[in-house]
């Protein structure tokens, strides 16, 4: 029969073991994380003005301005119109499929939205 001592060493030790284990564990980098370097904050921090995010952003800021006076009724709805062409332009880039002429072309448009939009 095993004694009541060598019971509780035996649970120290299996005990011991795993926290042993756990803590080499916890030492393994995540999934992100490669060469060390953590790309989890430059994809969500990341504001990039020809994403489709922004691009559909501008929407906004073009009917705001409108109300607000900055540009009038007429200049919104061709900035709309200059908008609604390259929207198709921001998906083919941020899923790699433009080529240079429709990135330069959407930065231009994109540019001068803003610089409308703000000034």
């Amino acid at each position: 029969m095993i004694s009541l001592r060598n019971m509780i060493i035996a649970s120290s030790a299996a005990l011991a073991m795993t926290g042993a284990a756990v803590g080499a564990a916890q030492a393994q980098p995540g999934r992100y994380y490669d060469h060390g370097r953590d790309y989890r904050d430059s994809r969500v921090n990341r504001v990039d003005r020809l994403s489709t995010g922004y691009v559909d952003s501008l929407n906004w800021q073009i009917q705001n301005a409108a109300r607000e006076g900055r540009i009038n009724w007429r200049e919104a709805r061709a900035l709309q119109n200059d908008l609604n062409q390259v929207k198709p332009l921001a998906y083919r880039y941020q899923t790699g499929q433009a080529r240079q002429w429709e990135v330069d072309r959407l930065q231009r448009t994109v540019d001068r939205i803003d610089s409308e939009v703000r000034g």
